[in-house]
């Protein structure tokens, strides 16, 4: 299905009625977009993610709060919409010569509130779906749809990617955290938790090897259209959003630099970076208090995927008998259930059920299930050793030794 009636029908269905507004106003001639939710912030943060002056590049600012009482984020709504601009309902257009054109998307004041349980999911929601249809009116040359956060600084070669190839559902920008000194230690093992995770799941084979942050997405239209948007939720609508995405194309990592993080403490959202690090932040010694995942639950997770594909021909007992830990997750998953009533379908159809029902949410699931149950989580120095797994299996799982190195030499976080 083509992007104009993909695009087409999401837009008259599912999109936020903000898109209707962009018909009174006077758009074109862009090359590019970037969606930036910004809640509490100071305009001159917001401004500086992308410092230069750049005629071809469109920033949608959806400006959004949940309380009447969020003065700064009024005062900063009230800061990006000074001087002349082009208005429409809930959309201020700014033609600015010394930085980036705005849209700016009031979504902060009594009456344009976001409902608190939508949070950031329905602020990014409403930029991309601004951005699809000025994509679709011919406004915006690029397909991609951009969208990072006031808390970010892009690398100068953002902008700089080949084609977008059809089949490829979202570009992740990879990502460096920088921090003060007093969050410093929090940041490192932040982002080793975030590392060590996705290398996990390369190593265990699975789809969703990838790191799930909002301000590294870059979604390919269609691909954005055909799992319809942003999910409205206060967080997590990153990893929600990917998980669908990694369904209907491919997931993959951008070669250019790496975007700058703020490493900060928050609370905005229920979890997320800004949480992760005040919990970290708040431990008597972060360095043996702060637990990883045991490795052994990837090398499980590894086993059940080197082997699932038999299951349409198999019970589970002969494929995973030597592991009673994976068939306790059959039936607590009800997966088994499942199996054998898919069992009458085409070996074709039963492998794309059991690819899109095994995903990013019921793998993370998969391994909260062999923590919980068999493999509590470690601390650094444990993980490192190298004595968690079976001595046959240590060559297998190599890769969690960088481990150590992360705490000296910290590398852009993108597998």
């Amino acid at each position: 299905m083509s992007l104009e009636k993909t695009a087409h029908q999401y837009l008259e269905r599912y999109a936020e009625s903000e898109i209707s507004d962009l018909d009174d106003l006077d758009i074109s001639g862009y090359a590019h977009c970037l969606v930036i939710p910004a809640h509490r912030e100071e305009s001159e943060s917001v401004l500086r993610i992308w410092p230069h002056s750049d005629p071809k590049l469109l920033m949608i600012l959806v400006v959004n709060s949940g309380t009447e009482e969020d003065s700064v984020s009024q005062q900063m709504f009230r800061n990006l919409t000074t001087g002349p601009s082009q208005q429409a309902g809930h959309l201020h257009y700014i033609r600015r010569s010394d930085s980036p054109d705005l849209i700016v998307v009031d979504r902060c004041h009594a009456g344009r509130l976001i409902p608190q349980r939508q949070g950031v999911g329905l602020a990014r929601k409403i930029g991309a779906d601004l951005a699809l249809a000025l994509i679709c009116k011919g406004a915006i040359d690029s397909p991609l749809i951009n969208s990072t956060d006031a808390d970010v600084v892009l690398p100068n070669n953002y902008f700089d990617i080949p084609p977008l190839d059809i089949t490829t559902a979202a570009i992740l920008q990879p990502f460096r955290h920088h921090f003060d000194a007093e969050l410093e230690l929090a940041s490192r093992l932040y982002d080793i938790a975030m590392n060590y995770y996705v290398r996990g799941l390369h190593y265990a084979g699975s789809a969703y090897a990838f790191p799930t942050i909002g301000s590294t997405l870059r979604i390919n239209a269609k691909h954005y259209a055909q799992v319809r948007g942003f999910p409205k939720r206060n967080a997590a609508e990153d990893f929600y959003i990917l998980n669908k995405l990694a369904k209907t194309g491919q997931i993959e990592i951008s070669p250019g630099a790496a975007i700058s993080i703020q490493a900060r403490l928050s609370d905005r959202a229920p979890f997320g970076t800004g949480p992760a690090l005040q919990t970290i932040k708040s431990l008597t010694a972060p360095m043996t208090d702060y637990e990883f995942y045991d490795p052994r639950v990837f090398y499980m997770l590894r086993i059940f995927l080197a082997s699932a594909d038999q299951l349409h021909n198999q019970d589970p007992e002969p494929c995973f008998g030597h592991t009673p830990e994976i068939l306790n997750w059959l039936n607590h998953s009800h997966l088994r259930g499942l199996l054998t009533q898919q069992r009458q379908s085409p070996n074709r159809v039963f492998q794309r059920f059991l690819r899109d029902w095994f995903d990013g949410f019921q793998t993370l699931k998969f391994i909260h299930f062999m923590r919980d149950n068999y493999f509590p989580s470690k601390n650094l120095n444990h993980i490192c050793d190298g004595t968690v797994l079976p001595k046959a299996h240590i060559r297998d799982i190599d890769s969690v030794r960088w481990l150590h190195r992360l705490l000296t030499e910290p590398t852009d976080s993108v597998s």
